[in-house]
C-alpha cells in the first residue's frame, strides 16, 4: 500500500498493512526549510515557499497523510478587520479579534479567490497535491464551529455571549460554520484531496460543558459532514477534552449519528475504552501526547509511548496514528525522526 491507500483504508475501518501516520504539522515544514514565519504566512501568503516547506517535511518524514498548506489558525482575521501576529520563528497568533468589541457584527461571506490569504492558500494545495497526491493522502485543515468562533469574537467574549446572549453565540458559530464550509469547497475545487480534518480545540465539553457541544458544535459538525460528503470525502473530528470519561460517553453517540468517519482523541482520553466502544463504528485517530512527551523527551519515553498506543491498536484495523494535537515549527525535529523510526521498524517485527 501507498500512503493514501493505507490512510484511505483505515478511515474506512479497514485493516492497512502498517499503521498509517498523519502528523498534522501545520507549521513544522517551516523549520525544515527555514524559512521565516513572516515570509510565508504573512500578507498575501507565499503559495511556492509554504508548498516547498510542506514537501520538504513529507520527505524527511514519509508521512502517509499531510495537511496540503502551511496553515495557521485565524485565516479569516485580518480579511474581517482584525490582527494576526507572524514572529519570525515563532508560530502566528491572533492578536486583536475582528468581532471582540463589535455590538453588530458584519457578518459577510468572504470572496476566497480574491481575498488574502485565501487564493494563495489554495495555490499551495495544489501545489502540494501535484507533487504528493500519487503517494501521499492530501488533508484539509479546518476549524471548529466554536474554535473558530471563538478566534473572531475572543473566547473570553464568546463564553460571556454563550451565558447572557445566547442567540448572538449562534450566530458567531453558524457564520463560522459557513466560513469554514466555503473554505471546504473552494479547497475541494481547486486541488485533489482526500479527507476533511476539523481541528476543534475550544469545542470542548471539558470547557463549555457537554450542552454547549450538543446545541452549537453538533448541528455544524453535520453541516460540514455534510459538505464533505457532497465533495466524497471522509470527515475526522478533532475536539479537545475527555470524551473517553463517562458524562461524556453520550456525546460520543451524537458526534457518531453526525456521519463523521473518524475521530482524533486529544491527550487525557483513555484510548482503550474508546477503542473497546466506538472502533466499529467510526476510525479513531490518536498517540502521544505532543505538548509533553513529543516536546520534551527523554527519547526513550518517545518510544514506550509509541509503541504502547501501537500495541493497543494492533492490528490497526480502523487505526491511524496521530499525536495528541497539531505540530508546529519549534518541536525537536530529531523527537519527530525518532517517532517516525519507532513507527516503521515496530510494524515491520
Amino acid at each position: 500500500m501507498n500512503g493514501t491507500q493505507r490512510f484511505i483504508c483505515a478511515l474506512g475501518r479497514g485493516t492497512p498493512d502498517a499503521p498509517p501516520v498523519f502528523l498534522r504539522d501545520l507549521t513544522l515544514g517551516l523549520d525544515e526549510t527555514g524559512y521565516g514565519t513572516p515570509e510565508v504566512c504573512g500578507g498575501a501568503y507565499d503559495p511556492c515557499k509554504a508548498a516547498s516547506s510542506v514537501i520538504a517535511l513529507h520527505h524527511r518524514l514519509g508521512q502517509d497523510a499531510v495537511v496540503g498548506c502551511i496553515h495557521f489558525v485565524g485565516m479569516e482575521v485580518e480579511a474581517l478587520g482584525g490582527d494576526v501576529s507572524f514572529p519570525e520563528r515563532g508560530i502566528p497568533s491572533v492578536t486583536r479579534h475582528p468581532f471582540q468589541n463589535v455590538t453588530d457584527p458584519d457578518l459577510r461571506a468572504l470572496d476566497l479567490r480574491r481575498e488574502a490569504p485565501f487564493p494563495n492558500v489554495l495555490e499551495c494545495y495544489r501545489q502540494v497535491s501535484s507533487e504528493l497526491r500519487e503517494s501521499t493522502a492530501i488533508v484539509c485543515n479546518l476549524e471548529g464551529p466554536l474554535t473558530k468562533a471563538a478566534l473572531l469574537r475572543g473566547m473570553e467574549n464568546l463564553a460571556l455571549d454563550l451565558h447572557f446572549d445566547p442567540q448572538l453565540a449562534m450566530s458567531y458559530v453558524r457564520y463560522a460554520a459557513e466560513l469554514g464550509k466555503d473554505y471546504l469547497r473552494e479547497v475541494a475545487s481547486q486541488a485533489s484531496i482526500d479527507c476533511a480534518f476539523v481541528a476543534a480545540a475550544s469545542d470542548n465539553p471539558d470547557i463549555f460543558g457537554g450542552e454547549v457541544l450538543r446545541r452549537y458544535t453538533i448541528p455544524q459538525l453535520s453541516a460540514l459532514r455534510e459538505v464533505a460528503r457532497e465533495n466524497d470525502l471522509p470527515t475526522v473530528f478533532h475536539p479537545h477534552g475527555d470524551l473517553s470519561s463517562p458524562d461524556n460517553l453520550p456525546l460520543m453517540e451524537e458526534i457518531i449519528d453526525t456521519g463523521v468517519e473518524g475521530f482524533q482523541f486529544a491527550e487525557g482520553n483513555d484510548e482503550r475504552v474508546l477503542r473497546e466502544m466506538f472502533s466499529e463504528r467510526l476510525a479513531l485517530l490518536g498517540g502521544i501526547d505532543a505538548f509533553s512527551t513529543l516536546l520534551l523527551g527523554p527519547k526513550e519515553r518517545i518510544v514506550r509511548e509509541t509503541e504502547g498506543y501501537l500495541r493497543t491498536f494492533h492490528p490497526w484495523k480502523g487505526y491511524v496514528f496521530m499525536c495528541s494535537c497539531s505540530l508546529h515549527r519549534g518541536m525537536p525535529l530529531e523527537h519527530v525522526d525518532l517517532l517516525m523510526r519507532c513507527l516503521r521498524s515496530y510494524a515491520g517485527r
